[in-house]
């Protein structure tokens, strides 16, 4: 077994597909594949299972992967470590964001970024922030931009406080309102995201003692401003997400402090590159801890 194999096998679990996995990797069909088959038969069971939906992990594979996928951050770390000691800044970081961070952020620190430090790659994914989270657990991403996480095993920096407002129609009788009251939220049809990304949402209704009148859940933030403006319900969003984007929309404060946590979050073993991106993060955005 070696680590080219692991990259390859990974490489192959990413994509779903074997031809596609060697066009990356710039090999050949039969290389991937035999590279595949002789992982099999050195382990002494299937990895993957090819079907009409495509290639699947086995059983067995769905573990031998979370090994490998630790064992190639592990590497990673390695050399990068090594080219700290002899003053050369290499590598590459993956990092998982959310629109309103790519959108506003990203620009800023990437080109802050590769400033200083021209010859780090940064490759970015975006997910919602329990799909975030769960892949810097699995070692899939080295960090995450992401709002405060509950109990779980990571690590978390605060940033930046983003202020929530209650969003409605021009044609809402709320429109005329300076702030809004907690218990108005009770009142009207409420449009909600979907799960995984309405945390500091439902946490809001908690602290206060809410019970939405919940009407629709929606993914998409375009979505959402589209139905409040034709005064179908209100909504809860924050104001990064809001920055680039008023048109109909009247966003209310809330009579008492509401607002969401961005910060980014790393395990215990960030690797230099990884230290190198969060520091630089830190530099710009931070303005609570």
């Amino acid at each position: 077994m070696t680590i080219q194999r692991y990259e390859i096998f990974n490489k192959v679990v990413a994509i779903e597909n074997i031809t596609k996995a060697g066009e990356e990797l710039n090999l050949t069909q039969s290389t991937v594949s035999h590279a595949i088959k002789s992982l099999e038969d050195e382990l002494g069971f299937r990895l993957l299972v090819r079907n009409r939906s495509g290639i699947n992990l086995t059983r067995e594979g769905e573990k031998f992967y979370e090994y490998t996928r630790k064992i190639i951050n592990m590497n990673n770390i390695l050399f990068e470590e090594a080219a700290a000691l002899v003053g050369m800044e290499t590598g590459c970081i993956k990092v998982g964001t959310f629109s309103s961070v790519t959108t506003n952020w990203m620009p800023t620190i990437f080109k802050a970024f590769k400033q200083s430090y021209p010859g780090i790659s940064i490759e970015f994914v975006e997910d919602d922030f329990d799909g975030l989270e769960d892949r810097v657990i699995a070692g899939e991403l080295d960090c995450c931009f992401t709002t405060k996480p509950a109990n779980k095993n990571i690590e978390f920096i605060s940033l930046k406080k983003d202020p929530l407002y209650c969003i409605v129609s021009k044609a809402s009788p709320l429109h005329k309102q300076k702030k809004i009251k907690m218990s108005q939220l009770e009142e009207y049809p409420l449009i909600q995201p979907e799960v995984g990304w309405d945390n500091e949402i439902h946490e809001l209704f908690q602290r206060h003692h809410i019970e939405p009148n919940m009407k629709y859940k929606i993914s998409d933030d375009h979505s959402i401003f589209a139905l409040v403006e034709a005064n179908i319900g209100i909504s809860i969003r924050p104001g990064l997400v809001l920055k680039h984007y008023w048109h109909q929309i009247i966003p209310l404060e809330f009579e008492k402090e509401a607002y969401r946590i961005i910060g980014i979050a790393h395990t215990d073993q960030a690797s230099p590159a990884t230290k190198s991106f969060i520091n630089k993060v830190i530099d710009l955005y931070q303005n609570v801890e």
